[in-house]
């Protein structure tokens, strides 16, 4: 109550009503008495009291009547004032009592519908702004490459589904966390940072490495960052496109490699071919030296085309043109029949061999073939490499996810400083004499660990000079709910053929 007479003595309407109001009752009566007076010669003092009175009490009358009427006026005009205040704040859910039929009352009504509609067009605004909103989001999270927006603290604000599939990392988890705290890749951070504090507005594209836990090979991408500003300068963000370049860079990789094989791994046993079918064509060969060159020329195409095949399936492996038709399989039948299908490799040299694996293995799902020429390649490769009257034994054993195979040979070894390299393409250990006697394409282990990497397993060498070698591969166990999901889908493909 206090405030609200405080509020009208401080209101400039209160004073103009209280005033105007005194001179609309008091005035009167002055002038009234004043003639009344003079009208009277006697006994005009003993009234002057009751006169006196009447005009206070009008001015009492006045100052409550003034503020009735400034009640009635000024606390509608301040609720409009305040409702004002607040619309101009962006609040439209302001609404004024109305509670009478005059002037005020209709321009309070009239206030109220205006409210409404400008929450109405607020409304339709905010609802157009969150359609915009969720067709951009829309688009960039159904773009092929990735997307990753940070805000100027290098905070992550976006991540479309590509970056999150690359990144192994969903939205909701990175959501304003540094980017750092998930990549750790030292130019992609460098560029972004660069691009934040604005040194270079033309920054160049970086190439990145990833490897996620799904893929069995690692994915190559071509990073580029770039400024968000508004009009006047001001940085917003930074917007980072990730292109996938990996089947770009194997195709160039492969084209390299074949120009390599071209140049140097197929000019050799044409050279000998061309050469010794030159000497067949001398009349006065003997037959002896007849034989000797046709056996050349037929070991040197069994090598070619030995070469030629395996380049063929390395690179339809690299550019997933060839995909495994995985079934339940067993290991220990597999290896068992590579062994005996080529026992007469070892034969020849009269090295012993034998295979160790236990009554029953869990099985693994696997291509047949595949894993038929992963072993012949290990098998022949262990043979190839060892001495005559020496021992080769493949152990099948397992683990708690894995079944593993093992191939332990008593050959010449592997240096250290070529374990490395040695499953790289053309690749061929030389340093001792007798293993630069045994020729070879030097992509037999190229398309084991291919092969392997595309069943998600692993191979492991271990090996010392004049000790032999043991290589060990590795492959997942199936479980139930494997094998049960590839013999429907074989099902499936009896049906549709």
């Amino acid at each position: 109550m206090t405030n609200w007479i405080t509020q009208q003595l401080k209101s400039k309407l209160f004073r103009k009503l209280f005033v105007s109001t005194i001179a609309a009752t008091v005035l009167p009566l002055m002038i009234m008495a004043f003639f009344w007076l003079r009208s009277q010669s006697n006994g005009h003092a003993a009234l002057f009291p009751e006169f006196f009175s009447v005009i206070v009490l009008a001015m009492i009358l006045a100052g409550m009547v003034a503020f009735v009427v400034s009640r009635k006026i000024t606390s509608p005009i301040s609720d409009f004032a305040k409702s004002a205040t607040e619309i101009a704040r962006g609040n439209f859910s302001q609404e004024i009592k109305v509670s009478s039929n005059d002037e005020i009352g209709r321009l309070a009504r009239l206030f109220n519908y205006m409210t409404t509609e400008l929450r109405r067009l607020d409304n339709m605004n905010l609802a157009q702004i969150i359609a915009e909103r969720n067709k951009t989001q829309t688009i960039i999270k159904n773009i092929a490459d990735g997307v990753i927006v940070t805000d100027p603290a290098l905070r992550i604000l976006l991540l479309n589904a590509s970056a999150e599939k690359w990144l192994a990392l969903r939205e909701g988890e990175a959501f304003e966390k540094p980017l750092s705290d998930f990549i750790k890749e030292e130019k992609m951070l460098h560029i972004v940072q660069e691009a934040t504090e604005g040194k270079n507005m033309n920054l160049p594209a970086v190439e990145i490495m990833l490897k996620s836990a799904d893929e069995w090979k690692p994915r190559i991408l071509q990073a580029r960052a770039a400024r968000v500003q508004q009009e006047n300068g001001d940085l917003i963000g930074i917007v980072t496109i990730l292109r996938d370049i990996t089947q770009q860079k194997e195709i160039d990789k492969l084209k390299t490699e074949l120009v390599s094989m071209v140049a140097h791994e197929l000019r050799s046993p044409l050279t000998s071919i061309s050469g010794f079918s030159e000497l067949l064509l001398d009349p006065d060969l003997s037959r002896e030296q007849q034989e000797e060159y046709a056996g050349i020329i037929l070991k040197e195409s069994n090598r070619l085309g030995d070469l030629i095949n395996k380049f063929l399936d390395i690179s339809r492996i690299e550019s997933g043109r060839i995909q495994p038709k995985k079934v339940p399989l067993d290991l220990s039948e597999t290896v068992q029949m590579v062994v005996g299908n080529n026992s007469y490799l070892a034969a020849k040299k009269d090295i012993e061999v034998e295979v160790h694996a236990p009554d029953s293995i869990s099985m693994v799902v696997a291509d047949s073939g595949m894993m038929e020429q992963v072993f012949l390649n290990l098998f022949s490769n262990a043979i190839k490499y060892s001495p005559e009257k020496t021992r080769v034994d493949f152990v099948v054993k397992e683990n708690e996810s894995e079944v593993i195979v093992e191939v332990h040979d008593q050959g010449y070894g592997i240096p250290a400083e070529a374990m490395g390299k040695l499953f790289e393409k053309f690749f061929r250990v030389t340093e001792n004499e007798a293993v630069r006697a045994n020729t070879g394409s030097g992509l037999g282990l190229a398309l084991v660990k291919q092969i392997v990497d595309l069943h998600g397993g692993k191979i492991i060498v271990e090996s010392e000079l004049g000790s032999g070698s043991i290589f060990s591969v590795y492959l997942p166990k199936a479980s139930r709910e494997d094998e049960e999901m590839v013999l429907e889908e074989a099902e499936a493909e009896e049906i549709i053929r």
